[in-house]
């Protein structure tokens, strides 16, 4: 694509995401005439934007008087061959929707990126939310609904601008951070980066573009930020290039009661800490801001209750997302069951971690694995839930692979159930929305 082209008319080319909705609404907000389509249109991310322009489907006559076509990564998974991408590439107008966030939107702001394999999402919230409090109106771009906005998105008119860094697909290759916060670093994506080596060479890519005398807010507590920077310790010893601030959870202060269980809401809320001093916010708006967190949809999330069953869901897709749901649902009920039903996000995923497992589902008194939803990735014929299932070594792990039998299941078998969570970032947050009405 001409960098010199003016950019009038985009196409979002997968969205009903949440993180290209967000980027859409930006978008139109700045000025540009957008348009769009999916699948299905089926999204809750979807109700903030004009519908006039946006299609059910994919169709190569979706780009007539289109200047730039964004695409979500996925695309180049499932549709690489798919005529309205085509068309976008005969014409040179092809643009993962994170690059045109880093090259056109983040343009002449003071960028705040959140980066690390969890807690983007609610880190992000929480650095809107206080910049929001101390009245510095930033534009937040997060990858999920927050609660106190009713959106993936704040639309601010400062300089001020939040955005989640995702490392997969090298989706952050644009992002120029002034403030970078990294919140741990763990193997994931192995469908794209292959070996952890990798992923640590994405990251340190990112680290090496915040800006001169720009700052890395870590987690220190985290051994894969560790690595990283003692990989590449050549960000540590240039005085003046990177201010480097970690916090851990021993920082955490004593006095300070979160509204969201769990040490790792703990660290997302110290980095929050850490930010706020470094743009001279007072102590009593970081601690109001922090006490006052409503929390994000699909975040330990809490969708109901009926028979005296509390219904949560949860967006967890990794093992150590699995562990410390679970381990803040025992922090609220000590001596309450807890059933828990997992959807493998993706073959490759949970296939490469088969041994991490058994240590992460010790707070769940059942377990019910689905079938694995695909995502981008091809059924390779030889990986199942049934096998998830096996290498958990639980007592009380079981197989089901169809929504509606697990629905049938726990309803003859209701009288046993006290908390029922239901974890995973593909169509599990139909399933528990399912329980709670079937139930």
């Amino acid at each position: 694509m001409n960098s010199k082209q003016k950019i009038l008319h985009i196409h979002f080319m997968g969205i009903a995401g949440s993180g290209m909705s967000a980027v859409a609404q930006i978008a139109a907000a700045r000025g540009y005439d957008i348009s769009g389509c999916d699948l299905s249109l089926d999204s809750p991310y979807l109700s903030k934007i004009k519908k006039n322009k946006i299609w059910e489907g994919h169709s190569p006559d979706h780009l007539k008087d289109v200047d730039l076509l964004c695409v979500t990564p996925a695309v180049f998974y499932q549709s690489a061959d798919h005529p309205e991408l085509a068309e976008g590439k005969k014409h040179g107008i092809v643009m993962k929707w994170q690059d045109f966030l880093g090259t056109y939107l983040h343009k002449d702001k003071f960028v705040i990126a959140v980066a690390g394999t969890h807690g983007k999402s609610t880190t992000s919230a929480l650095a809107g939310l206080l910049l929001e409090k101390a009245e510095l109106d930033p534009t937040v771009e997060v990858g999920a609904t927050v609660k106190a906005w009713n959106n993936n998105v704040r639309i601010g008119k400062s300089k001020f601008f939040i955005s989640e860094a995702d490392e997969f697909h090298d989706n952050f290759a644009t992002y120029k951070p002034d403030i970078l916060i990294l919140t741990l670093v763990e193997y994931d994506h192995p469908e794209f980066f292959g070996t952890y080596e990798n992923m640590l060479n994405c990251y340190q890519r990112l680290l090496s573009r915040i800006k001169p005398d720009g700052t890395l807010i870590y987690n220190s507590d985290s051994p894969g930020c560790h690595q990283l920077l003692k990989m590449y310790g050549r960000f540590t010893n240039r005085p003046g290039r990177i201010v480097m601030r970690p916090y851990n959870l021993r920082d955490f202060p004593k006095n300070l009661k979160l509204s969201q269980p769990g040490n790792h809401n703990k660290l997302n809320a110290l980095a929050i800490i850490k930010l706020g001093q470094i743009l001279k916010i007072s102590n009593h708006l970081i601690t109001q801001s922090l006490n006052r967190f409503q929390g994000l949809d699909r975040r330990l999330d809490l969708i109901g209750e009926t028979h005296g069953i509390k219904v949560y869901d949860d967006y967890a897709n990794h093992p150590s997302s699995f562990a410390a749901t679970l381990s803040a649902l025992r922090e609220l009920y000590p001596q309450q069951k807890i059933t828990a039903i997992i959807e493998p996000h993706t073959f490759s995923r949970l296939r490469v971690m088969l041994s991490e497992l058994p240590a992460v589902v010790k707070d769940a008194d059942e377990i019910i694995v689905s079938k694995i939803f695909s995502s981008r990735e091809t059924d390779p014929g030889d990986f199942t839930g049934a096998d998830i299932v096996s290498a958990l070594h639980h007592p009380h792990a079981q197989y089901i692979p169809e929504f509606p039998d697990i629905i049938r299941h726990l309803k003859s078998n209701i009288k046993d159930l006290n908390i029922i969570l239901v974890m995973g970032s593909g169509n599990s947050y139909k399933l528990s929305r399912q329980i709670l009405e079937c139930l």
